[in-house]
């Protein structure tokens, strides 16, 4: 075995820092600067990830900022990988790759090693550091956790390691763009490991950086400006609410529509960038605490009280008219009796064939709030969203809880007076939106078609009032046809909602403040 025959070169540590992580106060609560989204799309429990860039950083967040420990190259990309085994470490630490690596090629079995705080060592697979010392009469300790290591490598050949709870790996050219596994995102890599297990890709980015993901994969970016300014502030205000929701996976956001969905850098619009820049910082509070800004697709009329979907009524989550939409989703589903019996049998709730769909609760913005499968030995009661989700494997959890059955099912009628907004003209739309004019002929003829009272400030509007009538919908044919309206949970702001207001005028701080009660946007 040959050991060093070059000098080991002695230099105090240094830190460079850089991307720091400081957050920015919003009243008594913090935005944070950097977020982290387990990238889900890519995988979990990996046992590699790859990055194509020819040229990475390596580092770690320490206490909040981001300390660079150096770069490395490779004309082929990088992949990193589960490290394994026993290493011994020379004590001595470096603050280059540079200087580590030199030393390292001058030793059999031995690779530099990012340990932290901008310094590196060298470590030698296979000896623990008493072996080390014995052989070479230098310094040495033991590797005191393997479990964490990320090993770098390039064409199959390790380059290095890191010795951290969670490295981060970032793009060294001037964009600044990372291509993971194919995949295009801003910031860096975070390859994290939860209780010595296989690595979670995560994205640790900037907040603003982050919504520039998320916006446009959340919202159409044809949208008007506005609505896209209001899908932001939601969007952000959100993610600050949310920034636990996987905290038991090493990070803290998601890249799907449990949390928000993101799409990295390829997903990024000039319209959805503008929007997210135009309202940099901007957060929706009630009484002083941001809200949990939920959002949905369509609303088809009417929003929903929170308490009515979920578990408990929330002040700002009201529900509300809704006829700004300009295109309200409709949907059909069918089922027959025998369909609903093998559904009920599979999924243990044995009330015999099924004979009835009978609703029995209705909610003031008309969905359904209580559905009773009745069968001949006995009745299985839906409530809140299980309504929606008990039918996905019948193709798919019903759009929304907006609907009839065999066309019966709504309560009673009522009338509320809701206030209009004057819609713009098309000229204005285009100038405003710039969108093509066919779009903006067919979304002004829709707001029109929506708008047919604005010559008055308030217009009357018949909506579903609450009903607890039990419907029965049973007409004798065996066939349950469900007709709908909306799509997602309906409680908070309706994007399609948002959109009708842009078109007809209204900013982004008047749509949010529509669909939630009582809010401030600071």
């Amino acid at each position: 075995m040959k050991f060093f025959g070059k000098k080991i070169v002695l230099l105090a540590a240094t830190a460079i820092l850089c991307m720091g992580g400081y957050s920015q106060k919003v009243f008594a609560h913090d935005v944070p600067a950097t977020v982290h989204i387990g990238l889900t799309a890519i995988g979990s429990d990996m046992s590699s990830v790859s990055i194509a860039n020819q040229m990475i950083t390596v580092g770690a967040e320490e206490n909040g900022v981001y300390v660079d420990g150096g770069t490395l190259q490779s004309e082929s990309g990088f992949t990193m990988a589960v490290g394994s085994g026993t290493y011994g470490a020379i004590a001595q630490t470096y603050t280059s790759y540079e200087m580590a690596k030199e030393n390292a090629d001058a030793v059999e079995n031995a690779v530099p090693a990012y340990v932290g705080g901008g310094q590196w060592k060298v470590y030698i697979k296979g000896l623990t550091g008493t072996e080390i010392n014995q052989k070479t009469g230098l310094p040495a300790e033991d590797v005191a956790s393997v479990a964490n290591m990320i090993l770098i490598q390039s064409s199959g050949q390790t380059m290095a390691l890191t010795n951290i709870i969670t490295p981060q790996f970032g793009a060294a050219d001037q964009e600044g763009i990372l291509t993971v596994a194919q995949k295009q995102y801003r910031g860096r890599l975070q390859c994290t490991r939860v209780n010595g297990g296989n690595i979670t890709p995560v994205n640790a980015i900037s907040m603003e950086e982050y919504l520039y993901g998320v916006v446009p994969a959340e919202m159409p970016p044809s949208y008007a400006p506005e609505a896209l300014k209001a899908q932001a502030v939601a969007a952000r205000t959100y993610t600050i609410t949310k920034m636990k929701a996987h905290s038991e996976n090493g990070y803290e956001l998601c890249d799907a529509v449990h949390c928000q969905v993101y799409k990295g850098k390829e997903a990024e619009q000039p319209s959805t960038n503008t929007a997210v820049d135009e309202t940099k910082g901007k957060v929706i509070y009630y009484n002083g605490t941001p809200i949990e800004a939920v959002f949905f697709a369509s609303s088809g009329g009417y929003t929903e009280n929170s308490q009515d979907i979920w578990t408990a009524p929330v002040e700002y989550l009201k529900a509300v008219p809704d006829t700004y939409e300009v295109d309200t989703n409709t949907w059909t589903r069918e089922f027959t009796a025998a369909q609903l019996t093998n559904l009920t049998t599979a999924k243990g709730d044995n009330i015999g064939q099924v004979t009835d769909m009978v609703i029995s609760k209705v909610s003031l913005g008309g969905r359904v709030q209580e559905l009773k499968l009745v069968g001949t030995s006995g009745t299985r009661i839906l409530t809140k969203d299980e309504i929606r989700t008990y039918f996905s494997s019948l193709g798919g959890s019903l759009p929304s809880k907006m609907f009839t059955i065999n066309g019966k099912g709504g309560g009673a009628s009522t009338t509320v007076m809701i206030d209009k907004i004057q819609p713009k003209s098309a000229e204005a739309l285009q100038e405003n939106t710039a969108l093509p004019q066919s779009t903006v002929n067919q979304q002004q003829q829709a707001v029109s078609t929506n708008t047919q009272q604005t010559a008055v400030e308030q217009e009357a509007v018949n909506v579903v009032g609450a009903s607890n009538d039990a419907v029965s919908t049973n007409n004798g044919t065996g066939v349950f046809v469900i007709e709908g309206k909306g799509n997602g949970h309906g409680v908070g702001m309706s994007q399609k909602g948002a959109q009708g207001m842009a078109l007809q005028g209204s900013d982004y701080e008047g749509i949010l403040k529509h669909y939630y009660t009582g809010v401030t946007i600071e």
